[in-house]
């Protein structure tokens, strides 16, 4: 990811915030993995899914 890019990336989650929308440090990694096309939005949706699971089975 260019700059420009991440730049454009942190317009968009201060407009999300701004929206009331609460922007995590992880939903930037998930925004930059999937621009970078590291992964696709159905894998990325498949992860967002399983996360509340995971933070459930480890008690946290």
């Amino acid at each position: 990811m260019n700059e420009k890019e991440y730049k454009e990336l942190q317009n968009s989650l201060a407009s999300a915030r701004m929206e009331g929308y609460e922007v995590t440090k992880q939903t930037e990694q998930d925004c930059i993995r999937l621009l970078d096309g590291e992964i696709t939005v159905e894998e990325l949706v498949k992860e967002i899914l399983i996360r509340p699971l995971k933070v459930r089975q480890d008690g946290i």
